[in-house]
């Protein structure tokens, strides 16, 4: 067989590495020969296990006359992956101190590997809490939490089907603020809370309903909402978009106390499409204020849809409201069917809990 044969049939067929025995063979067959020749003869004497090139027997060699040793020189920065009681204490200790750092910092400060780290604090039942987004309560926002629903789901078991939950949201073409980068490491919940909002440039505010089984819109608002624009949408688009071949019509009509809302000429008018029963700032029903965790919007569609939405790179405006378009038509009526039980199960657990926040415990 020539030189060139062998060269040609010995590059390794597979990743196998080659034993400690091994290498001490090839370095004492090495002698005064070419490392293709060395290559073909230790090939010779292998015939099962994959075949080593020349390069190889190259570096093994340059390996041994450089440091006396055939064995592989341990990687730099390698992290510890111990998890004794020792480590284990010192990292609760510092999770402890600063909880809002991250397992990637804590790995760089320590040396100590992520996987190990995520063992101890999984082992001792160390949780990773996300940051919830609230609202603050006023002092006498409790008392106007619920109770008007909690009476009206006792006297009609069907009352959720029949309210038209509406909201407005502010889509970016930039995205979204990545919450998924907030973690407060702890043995309980801390119920972290931020009220921080998110900013961008490039927007389009949007309007949706939620009654029943059905999602109301979207309808896109272009320019800054004002109170003429707000009843602009819902005597133009959103009432219109009601009207169904079987004259069904919601009995009651929600929004929040966002200030288009309170125009005298919107309460006017809804006051004549739902007399006496629609929920609202200085309506015939006061919508709890700062209560996003007891509207289907907030606790449901604006998520699912951003989830969505943003699982692209958004190119521009047209592109955001095509997204938009496209995640509301792919809700189902079985999926609204259980964001209103979830909304009576808000409701009832808002009860339980003297009209405060439940998010964080649901």
């Amino acid at each position: 067989m020539s030189y060139l044969q062998v060269s040609l049939c010995s590059q390794p067929l597979t990743s196998k590495r080659l034993t400690r025995e091994e290498r001490i063979e090839i370095v004492l067959i090495s002698g005064e020969r070419s490392n293709r020749v060395i290559a073909a003869d230790f090939n010779a004497r292998h015939p099962t296990r994959p075949p080593i090139s020349h390069a190889t027997v190259s570096k093994l060699l340059a390996k041994f006359r450089e440091t006396g040793s055939m064995l592989d020189l341990p990687k730099c920065g390698h992290m510890k992956t111990v998890t004794n009681e020792e480590t284990s204490v010192a990292v609760l200790a510092s999770f402890s101190k600063s909880p809002q750092r991250s397992t990637r910092r804590m790995s760089l400060e320590s040396g100590i590997s992520r996987t190990s780290l995520r063992r101890i604090l999984a082992t001792l039942k160390w949780h990773p809490y996300k940051l919830q987004l609230l609202q603050h309560l006023n002092e006498d926002d409790p008392d106007r939490r619920a109770e008007w629903a909690k009476q009206k789901l006792e006297q009609d078991p069907q009352f959720t089907q029949k309210i038209l939950f509406s909201d407005e949201a502010n889509f970016y073409v930039n995205g979204e603020v990545n919450k998924q980068n907030h973690r407060f490491w702890s043995d309980t919940n801390p119920h972290w809370i931020d009220p921080s909002k998110t900013v961008g440039t490039k927007k389009v505010m949007v309007w949706c309903g939620i009654w029943g089984t059905k999602i109301v819109g979207p309808f896109f608002i272009n320019r800054n909402l004002k109170a003429t624009g707000y009843l602009k949408l819902l005597h133009d688009d959103a009432f219109p978009s009601l009207c169904t071949e079987a004259g069904t019509f919601p009995e009651f009509f929600q929004q929040d106390g966002a200030p288009p809302h309170y125009g005298c000429q919107v309460r006017a008018f809804l006051d004549e499409q739902f007399p006496e029963k629609w929920i609202g700032r200085r309506g015939p029903v006061e919508w709890p204020p700062r209560s996003p965790d007891l509207t289907p919007l907030d606790f449901y569609l604006w998520g699912h849809l951003k989830a969505i939405v943003y699982g692209v790179k958004i190119r521009d405006v047209q592109h955001l409201k095509l997204r938009i378009l496209e995640a509301c038509a792919g809700i189902s009526p079985a999926v609204l069917l259980s964001v209103c039980e979830e909304w009576e199960k808000r409701v009832a657990l808002t009860i339980q809990h003297n009209g405060q926040h439940i998010v964080h415990i649901l």
